[in-house]
């Protein structure tokens, strides 16, 4: 998503607490952007960034192991970077993979549940939340696990 919307001038100014993408596109945007997303955990940093600053690239955010970096398109194109004319503004602010929405749908249901069993008196209120808590918690971790894991599987050399 990051790729259509820097085509569209979108800018990436930072990421917010929970990785959301905070971006603006001035009402004179000029520049088509370039996205990428790297795993800089704190021994790949400073090597990452060796490599990829005297391309163009500049960091925009982090998130858990994450760092996004952005340039614009200029800087491979040439004049074909500029935007001529912006877009209207996309009309969804929330964009979820398959996965993504299955998760969600999947820990909405056992929130559920775990209120339903509160107001039913099989859980008090403090089962609740360390039910909330627990789901939530072991979801996240597992989300972050299959996104580290991408990200060292794209890292990684091609096998022989």
């Amino acid at each position: 998503m990051l790729a259509v919307h820097g085509d569209q001038g979108w800018e990436v100014e930072s990421l917010d607490a929970l990785g959301r993408f905070v971006c603006r596109r001035p009402a004179t945007a000029t520049l088509r952007w370039e996205y990428r997303r790297e795993v800089i955990g704190a021994r790949r940093r400073a090597k990452v960034l060796a490599e990829l600053e005297p391309e163009g690239w500049e960091l925009c955010g982090e998130w858990l192991v994450y760092g996004y970096f952005k340039r614009p398109r200029a800087a491979t194109t040439g004049p074909a970077g500029a935007l001529e004319a912006p877009p209207a503004a996309p009309g969804r602010w929330l964009f979820l993979s398959r996965r993504g929405k299955a998760a969600l749908a999947v820990w909405l249901v056992l929130v559920g549940g775990a209120t339903t069993a509160c107001f039913m008196g099989t859980l008090g209120t403090g089962g609740l939340a360390i039910s909330i808590a627990l789901v939530s918690m072991f979801s996240a971790l597992y989300t972050a696990h299959l996104e580290a894991a991408k990200g060292r599987e794209a890292q990684s050399p091609p096998a022989p």
